[in-house]
Parts: structure tokens; C-alpha cells; sequence
């Protein structure tokens, strides 16, 4: 293990030319720089790729969020979005951090009624019309496809970062969606909250949802220090920490809500399996795809781990290890390693 763990330069200092938050990018370097043959973004401090390997592991995390709320969200969204307006208005949504736009696109199909709004510091991936096995039309997303399908009429995607502020006026949105996101990608969430407060309507919903960086093991506790799982922790935390992240902000999430002009709050704490140590059927289910989400991490977050220090040995080493672990873990045994994810909504006064 590296005696050391280098600060994770900005994407500034990769990229100096960067891009004005919400314009158009000249060109693709504007927008991307590249390493270790992954596309990342040139701006704002999130470490994951940008590309169609990402993609996949955002889909796949999309899955899962869908497989243990048993819904695209937590909180009475449902009243607030069906309840009719005193004026007429359309309702309006707001998800920060949209990704693959996935959850925006899916839930303006179940509220056609209601515009929504998905913001992302590089483009979203357009929604292709693609054929399946039966000939059905199926709809992915896609950064490199010319075969672009209609976009939803009640759907709009914009470029900005959230870090500079929200390019929206007070009291816009009925509901603001933000999912995965701060931890990884915003210093100051605690002003990132006060934004999303600011635009949201009186009783208007914020939807949160934030995992601990740490795996854990299934009764709760954390692995072995010597374990390569535990190594890989710590540098993913360290390298957070060293852009004024913070890696644990699942566990004060609620608190720093509580403090805002929010008059209910309520959050659920979730492990995720990630392998088919469960025993319950469904839940083995979920874990075979939260083991896919973390080998996707795991190679997504393979530059973080050079600019802490590793080279292609160490690399080559840790990786294998944590194979090794993952693969110990029986399937069926009851016992095996997770993570942890908070989900919070909360109504605004």
C-alpha cells in the first residue's frame, strides 16, 4: 500500500481551459479530458468517467435504487405532483446531478402533466430508439449515437454546476431531486442544500439520497484494516477529502437538512448487498447487480487511485485482492459485504 496519498488535482489543473458553467462548449476537449483511456469531465471535482462504460454503471445504480425503494422514489411525491395548482401551472421538477437523465425521462413519462428539469455539468446522453431481440423498439441512452430518439416534450436538460450556484430563480420547483451527487462532487453541500432550498416552492419537496463511501459488512460492521476493501476506502476517502469532500456526509445528511426551512423530514437507511451472499431471493437478486456496479466502480475510479499514488502494480495488486475477498463470499450464506444509502425527503415551509 502507498505510504502516501496524493491530493487529487482539480480538473482545472488538467484542463485549464475548462468551460463556462451553462454555455455551450466549443468543442469536445472543452468539455472532457482524458486518462488511462477514460473520458472525465473538465469540469467541477466528481471522479467518475464520462463515458459509455459510466453509463452503464449509472443505469445498472439507477436498477438497483428502483429494486430497493420498489419505485423511482422516496416521500409523497405522488401527492404533491397530482395535486392540482390554485392557477393552473404546470408543476416543475428539478434533478440536480441528472446522469444518464434516466430518472428524469421516466418519471415525465408517469407525470406527463409536469415539467422536468435535469442539469448535469456535461451533456446528457441523448435517448436512442433501439431494436431488441423481438423486434420491440427499446430506449437507451447513449453519448455517441447519431440515432437519436424525441426527447419527451415535458423534458429539458441543461449544462451548469451546481458548485457555482443554480441558474433558477426562488421558489421555481415543486420538487428537487439530488441523488448520489454531493458527496462525490459538491465541497459545500451545505450551501449545495441552501440552493436547492432557495428554488423550491412552500411545501415543496427535496429528495436526497447519499451513500457512505466505506463498504461495511452485513451485520454493520467494516472489514478487516489489512483487507484490500478497507484500502480501497481509504484512498477513495482520502482523495475526497483532499478536494473538500466529505466522504461520510450520508451520516449527517438529515441534521443539515433539519437546520433549513423544513417543516417534515424523514430519511430510510438501506444496505445494499453487493454479491449473492443473501438469502432471501430478491435480495441475491439485487446484490448480483450491486457486485456489477462495484466492479464498474472499481475501474471507473482506477485514475483517482493513480493520482493517489498507485502505479500499475500496486494497481494490478489491490485490485486482485479485492476479487479475491468478494469471491470468498458464499452465495446463500447470509453474510457479505454492502453498502450503506440514506434516503431523505423533507417539505419545505
Amino acid at each position: 500500500m502507498p505510504t502516501q496519498v496524493r491530493p487529487i488535482p482539480s480538473a482545472q489543473q488538467y484542463h485549464p481551459a475548462g468551460f463556462i458553467s451553462g454555455s455551450p462548449a466549443s468543442s469536445d476537449d472543452d468539455q472532457y479530458w482524458y486518462h488511462e483511456g477514460r473520458r472525465l469531465p473538465a469540469q467541477g471535482y466528481c471522479p467518475f468517467p464520462a463515458d459509455e462504460e459510466e453509463n452503464e454503471r449509472l443505469r445498472t445504480v439507477h436498477t438497483i435504487t428502483q429494486a430497493v425503494l420498489g419505485s423511482n422514489y422516496f416521500g409523497p411525491v405522488d401527492r404533491v405532483l397530482l395535486k392540482p395548482t390554485s392557477t393552473g401551472r404546470r408543476r416543475r421538477v428539478l434533478d440536480v446531478g441528472a446522469g444518464t437523465g434516466s430518472w428524469v425521462r421516466e418519471m415525465a413519462q408517469n407525470f406527463p402533466s409536469v415539467d422536468f428539469f435535469g442539469i448535469d455539468i456535461i451533456p446528457v446522453p441523448a435517448a436512442v430508439q433501439s431494436r431488441g431481440a423481438g423486434g420491440a423498439g427499446l430506449l437507451r441512452m447513449s453519448y455517441d449515437s447519431d440515432d437519436e430518439a424525441p426527447e419527451l416534450p415535458n423534458v429539458r436538460f441543461e449544462r451548469s454546476d451546481v458548485t457555482m450556484g443554480l441558474n433558477h430563480g426562488d421558489s421555481e420547483f415543486d420538487v428537487v431531486h439530488c441523488r448520489n451527487v454531493i458527496t462525490v462532487a459538491i465541497p459545500d453541500y451545505v450551501g449545495a442544500i441552501r440552493e436547492f432550498t432557495r428554488v423550491l416552492r412552500p411545501s415543496g419537496l427535496l429528495l436526497l439520497a447519499e451513500t457512505t463511501v466505506p463498504y461495511t459488512l452485513s451485520d454493520g460492521t467494516t472489514h478487516n484494516p489489512d483487507s484490500a476493501l478497507s484500502e480501497f476506502t481509504y484512498a477513495v476517502q482520502n482523495a475526497l477529502r483532499a478536494v473538500g469532500m466529505d466522504p461520510e456526509i450520508r451520516l449527517t445528511l438529515e441534521s443539515v437538512v433539519k437546520k433549513g426551512s423544513y417543516k417534515e423530514v424523514e430519511t430510510r437507511d438501506i444496505m445494499i448487498p453487493l454479491g449473492e451472499w443473501p438469502q432471501d431471493p430478491r435480495l441475491r437478486k439485487i446484490g448480483r447487480l450491486g457486485r456489477e456496479a462495484l466492479e464498474m466502480t472499481l475501474r471507473s475510479l482506477t485514475p483517482l487511485l493513480r493520482q493517489g499514488g498507485y502505479d500499475d502494480g500496486q494497481l494490478s495488486m489491490l485490485l486482485s485482492r479485492i476479487h479475491t475477498e468478494l469471491d470468498a463470499e458464499k452465495p446463500g450464506s447470509g453474510s457479505g459485504t454492502a453498502l450503506v444509502s440514506t434516503y431523505l425527503w423533507a417539505k419545505k415551509k
